[in-house]
């Protein structure tokens, strides 16, 4: 694979100071999905950015651009889009036709945009829920209707309910947002389950959004399936949108890339996009994007196991430690899904009690939509000295009621 060479080293158990640039996750300020926290030192594992620096050639060359001193406009040029579909290639065995990509700043105004274009105020959208919370509010606040398809929780993981996904695309469905790789969940759909959905939505004319930005983190042996190289009626009706942020914790200087395989769609889109000021590039997030999709395999590949080994620590000591709380443990991504049902309701919210009890603030799976009460999500993306600490301090709260 690409990258620095194999002398390169990479410290994920560096703790760094995060209080200080406006950080929302060690300010613990929260966003407009759920309230504000509030409390002295804090332990900060929620919201999903990691405590690791970018890989050194990124910083270097963002450095590098800031010591210039000129942030001009800037522009994604055919070596840019050869780039990103270089990674997708490699990583994933996805070789996306360059002449499908766009350019976008982010993925969820690049939902909305989507929306917008190819559906109506009131048409239906599908969401599986429990889900990222801003599918919610992209559907809601753009004056379409939201369309809850609850996933079954079977033995410990999730499944499709793929007759009440019917059910609702036979009602007033226009579009589908997917989420793959599931969030909060880490859930990797399997290219069977992929074909049942793209089957239903063909059956329906249903538009596919499917959303990529946790796909790179893989933690088993199973490849990252695009829901557009399933088939080409696949591609015809969907819209991948990727980014590197979630990989090389980019999110402060976000960049994204759509890929549109029907050419009346993505001519469209653009359209929509380019009205909205929505396809120039950040100066320092094009950069970001670049390097980070050509030299950073040897740091994801390190990165990896540690997650990994993060994960393996968790279900281990809450297996231990945690009364009440049982991972689950993901095939992708750095969040693990904790089901803590029975201990919420004997406590009266466990996330309010791990913050007022344990100093821990984790996501509350209450944001998450219906099927997340009771859940709390962790942000494995961390020093293992950190998550140790944390972990400890749920266990010595846990164990005084």
């Amino acid at each position: 694979m690409n990258g620095k060479p194999a002398t390169e080293r990479f410290d994920f158990d560096a703790v760094h100071d995060r209080s200080h640039f406006g950080s929302a996750k060690w300010a613990n300020q929260w966003d407009e999905f759920s309230p504000r926290v509030e409390g002295e030192n804090l332990i900060s594992l929620w919201t999903a950015d990691m405590d690791f620096r970018a890989p050194e050639p990124v910083i270097a060359c963002l450095r590098s651009a800031a010591d210039h001193g000129i942030y001009g406009y800037t522009k994604r040029d055919r070596r840019h889009y050869e780039i990103v579909r270089s990674w997708f290639e490699r990583r994933h065995n996805w070789a996306v036709d360059l002449e499908t990509l766009l350019p976008a700043p982010a993925i969820m105004p690049s939902v909305a945009a989507i929306l917008r274009t190819f559906t109506q105020p009131g048409d239906g959208v599908i969401v599986q829920a429990p889900v990222y919370s801003p599918y919610f509010q992209v559907v809601r606040d753009n004056g379409r209707n939201l369309l809850i398809n609850r996933l079954t929780l079977v033995d410990g993981g999730y499944h499709l309910d793929l007759d009440e996904f019917e059910r609702l695309a036979a009602k007033d469905a226009r579009a589908f947002l997917l989420c793959n790789p599931h969030n909060p969940a880490g859930k990797a759909w399997t290219r069977a389950e992929l074909e049942s959905l793209d089957a239903i939505c063909e059956r329906y004319g249903i538009l596919v959004v499917s959303d990529d930005i946790h796909c790179d983190i893989r933690l088993n042996n199973r490849r990252h399936i695009v829901f557009s190289s399933i088939s080409e009626g696949a591609a015809a009706k969907s819209f991948i949108c990727t980014a590197p942020t979630k990989t090389f914790n980019l999110a402060g200087v976000p960049s994204a890339t759509l890929s549109v395989a029907d050419r009346g769609r993505r001519e469209k889109l653009f359209a929509v996009m380019q009205a909205s000021f929505m396809v120039n590039a950040n100066f320092f997030g094009r950069l970001a994007l670049e390097e980070a999709y050509s030299s950073g395999d040897q740091w994801l590949d390190n990165l990896t196991p540690y997650i990994r080994d993060n994960i393996d620590f968790v279900c281990d000591f809450a297996a231990k430690s945690l009364p009440g709380i049982t991972p689950m443990r993901p095939d992708a991504s750095f969040l693990v899904w904790l089901d803590a049902r029975e201990l919420d309701a004997r406590v009266g919210g466990v996330h309010r009690f791990l913050v007022e009890q344990a100093g821990v603030n984790l996501y509350d799976g209450r944001v998450y939509g219906p099927g997340g009460e009771g859940f709390i999500r962790l942000n494995v993306g961390c020093p293992r000295s950190v998550l140790e600490k944390a972990l400890t301090r749920m266990a010595i709260a846990l164990s005084s009621i």
